[in-house]
């Protein structure tokens, strides 16, 4: 087990260590500088992005989760986050379209950039890790997407990292008190 979890470790740290990081902290800074973030995903790549939109409210900006019922319209001035490891999934298409039609910045996370998502992207940060649709072409122990998935939750905690050293002003006490307390 020990041999198991230490490789998955190092296939992760690889895949990151291959992110743009300039990429990286553009995304941070409109996150900075945008009114709302919006955040969608599907399946694990949803998790990843509803985990870093709880940080994001932790560390105190406005913050939605794409379908949820108290998610509101988007518009301009605001930024589309989407997380997507094939850039094809098509309800994401649709979120696109709708988020540039309302002039919002759209952003995509993926494995594929030159796919329909990241040809409609403002910007677009790859992570080259392996997806259900990419096995056997790049090396990975796990199982469908879990590469990626682990890949992008750690990318997305380095930005919560970066903007509360360099956007945010919160201090531990505050993060605290926004934690939930209804567990």
């Amino acid at each position: 087990m020990k041999q198991i979890i230490e490789t998955i470790a190092r296939e992760v740290a690889d895949v990151v260590g291959k992110v743009d990081s300039d990429q990286a902290k553009q995304l941070a800074r409109n996150v900075a500088e945008k009114d709302r973030v919006f955040i969608a995903g599907s399946g694990r790549s949803g998790l990843a992005g509803k985990m870093f939109a709880m940080r994001l409210m932790h560390i105190g900006y406005q913050v939605y989760v794409v379908g949820e019922t108290i998610t509101p319209s988007i518009t301009e001035g605001d930024l589309l986050i989407v997380i997507s490891g094939s850039g094809e999934t098509k309800t994401l298409l649709n979120y696109v379209r709708n988020a540039k039609e309302a002039d919002a910045a759209v952003y995509l996370i993926t494995t594929n950039p030159d796919s329909s998502l990241g040809r409609s992207g403002d910007l677009v940060i790859e992570v080259p890790a392996v997806t259900k649709k990419t096995i056997g072409q790049r090396n990975t122990i796990q199982t469908l997407g879990s590469q990626f998935d682990q890949s992008v939750h750690l990318l997305l905690d380095g930005i919560v990292v970066f903007l509360l050293e360099h956007h945010a002003n919160v201090e531990s006490a505050t993060l605290t008190k926004k934690h939930a307390n209804l567990e």
